[in-house]
Formats: C-alpha cells, sequence, structure tokens
C-alpha cells in the first residue's frame, strides 16, 4: 500500500470513528421519524468533495451496528449452529436469540428490530446523498464513485431487508425535507417493487462504480455485480446471475492458497475479498465484538484469546451443530480453521466445548473488542453461485470446473458425479461448510427451497437431546420463512401490516 492509500484509509477510519459514535442510539428509535438522532446527514452542507466523503461513509456505518448480531437471523436460523440455553442468565437478548433459533420468535423480538432499523438507518443516508449528487459540483469521477457506492448501499440493505421481511416500506427520498411525520409513513410496497429497484440501484452502481476500490475497504464494481448474481439468484433468473457472476471472475479476485488465511486481519481487503464491513480494534465505536459472542462462555478467557475477561454472559451463542460438522468430508482443511472442540480454561484445565473457530485471531489488545472484518461477498461464494447458476440450466459440466476450485483449495478430491440433482446437493453443501458462520446458510436454504423440509428435520433431531426446548419449537411453516415486522415500526406507522404467523 503506498503513502497515499494509507492517509485516505486513515482518513476513512477517522471519519467512521465521529460517524459510529451517532450509531448507539440506531434501536431505541424508529427509522420513521423525523430528525432520529440517528441520523448522520442531517448537519452536512453537502458543498465540498469531503462532505460528500463524509456522507458516505455514514452510509457505511450503519454495517457495524447491522452485523453485531447478523449471525442470529443468518446461522443461528439454521441447521449451522444451535443456540445454548444458560439458566443462570435472562433478559431480552438472550430470549430473542433463543426465540429466533427456534421459530417461536415474536414481534418484539430484539435482534428482528435491530436489522429492520439499522437497514433503514443506511437507506435513510443513502438517499440523503443520492438527493444531491447529481447536481453537485464536485469532480466528476469522484461524483460517480461516490454515487456508485451509495446506490449500491442503498441496493444492499433494500436486499437485507426483503429476504429476511418481505414486503417492506420503499423510501426513495430524503426525510429531512417533509413537512411532517404522516409523511414519513408509507405503506409495504410487494416484493416485487422492492426488487426493481434493487435492480436499478446495484445495475447503476455497477457501471458507476471502478474495478478497483480508490481507498481500500469501499466497495468496487464486484459488490455490485455479486448483489446483483444473489438478486437474479433469488429471483430464478439463472441465465442473468451467470452473466454478471462471470463478469465477476473477470476482475481480478482470486481464491487465496491457505483458507485460513483469508480471516486474518493482517490481511484485510485481500484478493479474494470483494465486500467486506470493516472493524477497527480500539474504543471508538468500530470494533468488532462479535469474535466473542461466538467463543464459549468461559468464566475466564485468558488461556482462549489471550485476554483476561470473563465471556460468560457474552458468548456461548451460535455453536455449531453436529449436522455441520458431519458436513465436512474427510482431510477437508476447513473443518480446523472454522470449528474448534476444547479449549483451555483459566485454570489450565481441558474443556469439550465445540465453538467457532474462524474469527478468532491474534493478537489483539482489549477483551471483546478485535480488528477482524467481517466478510459479506468473497470470491468463493461467487464461483459457487456462478456453479449453482449454470447447473440450474443444465451446465452441468462447467458448473464443476468452478466448484472444483474451491474443493482444489480445501484439499479434498475433485466432484465426479454430474447429474443435475446430485450436483445441486453437492454445491449446497459446499456453500455450507465453505461459508460456514458468514450469514448465508439460512438465507441458502430459503432461496433453494429447502427451509421447511430441513429445518423440520433437525427440530425433531435436536428436541430429543435438548430439555430446554419449547414443545412449540421447529414448527417451521411457510410463515416462517420471514420475520415479523418490528412491533415498535407498526405502532408507529398506522400503514403497516404484520406478515402472517405473528
Amino acid at each position: 500500500m503506498n503513502m497515499f492509500d494509507k492517509k485516505n484509509n486513515m482518513k476513512t477510519k477517522i471519519l467512521m470513528i465521529a460517524l459510529v459514535l451517532m450509531v448507539c442510539s440506531a434501536c431505541k428509535k424508529s427509522f420513521l421519524e423525523l430528525e432520529p438522532k440517528t441520523r448522520v446527514t442531517a448537519n452536512l452542507s453537502y458543498i465540498t468533495e469531503d462532505d460528500y466523503r463524509q456522507a458516505v461513509t455514514g452510509i457505511y456505518a450503519s454495517l457495524l451496528g447491522l452485523y453485531n448480531d447478523a449471525y442470529v437471523m443468518g446461522e443461528m436460523r439454521s441447521d449451522n449452529a444451535n443456540y445454548v440455553f444458560n439458566a443462570t442468565i435472562s433478559g431480552g437478548q438472550f430470549i430473542s436469540k433463543y426465540e429466533i433459533a427456534s421459530f417461536i420468535d415474536v414481534p418484539n423480538n430484539f435482534n428482528t428490530k435491530n436489522k429492520f432499523v439499522f437497514c433503514y438507518q443506511g437507506i435513510s443516508r443513502a438517499n440523503a446523498v443520492l438527493k444531491r449528487i447529481d447536481a453537485s459540483s464536485i469532480n466528476a469521477t469522484l461524483k460517480s464513485n461516490l454515487k456508485g457506492q451509495a446506490e449500491f448501499l442503498r441496493a444492499f440493505y433494500y436486499f437485507e431487508l426483503v429476504q429476511y421481511y418481505g414486503d417492506v416500506p420503499l423510501y426513495l427520498t430524503d426525510l429531512s425535507e417533509v413537512n411532517n411525520v404522516a409523511e414519513t409513513k408509507l405503506p409495504r410496497a410487494p416484493k416485487a417493487d422492492v426488487y426493481k429497484q434493487i435492480l436499478a440501484d446495484a445495475t447503476d452502481a455497477a457501471n458507476l462504480l471502478p474495478n478497483t476500490p480508490v481507498v481500500k475497504g469501499q466497495v468496487a464494481k464486484g459488490a455490485a455485480k455479486m448483489l446483483l448474481g444473489y438478486v437474479y439468484m433469488t429471483l430464478k433468473q439463472y441465465a442473468d446471475a451467470e452473466r454478471v457472476l462471470k463478469e465477476v471472475t473477470t476482475l481480478g479476485y482470486s481464491l487465496l492458497p491457505d483458507y485460513a488465511s483469508i480471516f486474518l486481519p493482517a490481511n484485510k481487503n485481500n484478493a479474494e475479498s470483494i465486500f467486506e464491513v470493516q472493524y477497527l480494534q480500539g474504543n471508538f465505536g468500530l470494533q468488532n465484538g462479535i469474535v466473542y459472542q461466538l467463543l464459549p462462555a468461559a468464566s475466564q478467557t485468558v488461556n482462549l484469546t489471550g485476554i483476561v475477561g470473563n465471556n460468560q454472559t457474552t458468548g456461548g451463542w451460535n455453536v455449531p451443530s453436529a449436522d455441520l460438522i458431519a458436513a465436512y468430508e474427510a482431510n477437508d482443511k476447513r473443518k480446523a480453521v472454522s470449528i474448534a472442540t476444547s479449549y483451555i480454561d483459566g485454570s489450565g484445565n481441558t474443556v469439550q466445548q465445540v465453538y467457532v473457530k474462524k474469527y478468532l485471531n491474534l493478537p489483539h489488545f482489549q477483551y471483546n473488542n478485535t480488528n477482524d472484518d467481517w466478510p459479506v461477498y468473497r470470491y468463493a461464494d461467487a464461483l459457487l453461485l456462478l456453479a449453482e447458476s449454470l447447473n440450474e440450466q443444465g451446465k452441468n459440466a462447467e458448473a464443476i470446473t468452478y466448484l472444483d476450485q474451491v474443493r482444489t483449495r480445501a484439499g479434498i478430491t475433485t466432484y465426479a458425479l454430474s447429474g443435475q440433482t446430485d450436483l445441486r446437493a453437492a454445491i449446497a453443501k459446499e456453500r455450507r461448510v465453505e461459508l460456514a458462520f458468514e450469514n448465508h446458510r439460512w438465507l441458502d436454504l430459503v432461496r433453494t427451497g429447502q427451509a421447511i423440509t430441513v429445518m423440520n428435520a433437525y427440530g425433531a433431531k435436536l428436541k430429543p437431546t435438548r430439555p430446554d426446548i419449547s414443545p412449540l419449537a421447529f414448527n417451521v411453516t411457510a410463515n416462517r420463512l420471514i420475520f415479523p415486522i418490528p412491533q415498535d415500526e407498526l405502532n408507529l406507522n398506522n400503514l403497516l401490516t404484520q406478515n402472517p404467523g405473528y
């Protein structure tokens, strides 16, 4: 990295420090408020290039809050991980996780609301930029880049919302310019309209963004193409997905030879990274605390992480399931990177406990405060999604060539079968182990139509071994493929309706 890049990266981080400190009150207020305290754009004048850079950085800042507990709805909802009940702790955050993992969640669930609020916070910030940037007099190249980033992020946030909640309000204007709170109320837009807007934003972003980021950590063309690929796959437009995902393969990304190295903080934004959420250890609101949530609920973490701390009420979530562990093939290098089966406690004793190891990277300097980024899109993900799109079109032989690139890196044999049904199952299994604990499994199950069958079978297997699981749990129906609209939003906006079954 040259000195110019370092200065730009540091400048971006410094801006985020100020912006993210405003995020902490997001869950206390609704995005529908006319002047919510979470808005980072309210006092910006939108004149200089720095004004627009700062405003776009504010759109990214919402990702930190969004991803702090995204694993609850993305992984713990699935057969990849369990919530292990702890009778010694209680409270809304703990019950919310249990409810989501067990399919007995309700509209006032903490985690469900968190995703909803942070997505709309990011959308509000994107709308403020997009309202003004075309008329600005800033440098044309910079304008295209910043507009592309804002459009990508708005599309990304809406894609999160429509996948997890179904029909959602479609806000495309800057709410700071409306005359009263009533004007901020919109009914839920049909999913088709939301997807139409996502495709429009992501397509324009792909045309505007450069092939490589101007500043590391910002999105470039590949991220927009990857988002389009996911949308097309969700809509079962496989030929379109193949087209954009093949374009991703021409943009200079590559698989790192060593799977473990992908997730090292010293290797952020590497050649395999297409889009990752940027965290920075310290005391500025930018640190990653997710790692400790995925580690065991240990009374002393010093032998586990090198840092003194009590993780009994912080950790123990998202415990890898026996189903996932069994899905790894013999000699698969990814298993030992992703999952550990024991740790050394504070007294030096070996404790047999399965936990997520993937993000346990040393050193870091403070308890519950790490420097790990969170991977959103990786090149391996693109290759497997491309293989899936090809297989769904009957192009089995070509699909295998992309599947095998990922398997070869993992140190396992190339794929031998060629029938579409068998290959479909093989690709799904490969995505499960390659992308384990990266928040893809639940949405993959829903997208491929497997969620109801897989999760009911998983629940039936789990219940006899877990007396803490409610008899009402794991009754998975079509209604549970999306989450409830948060009750606070229903209370504030009488035009909203609740999803069936909630």
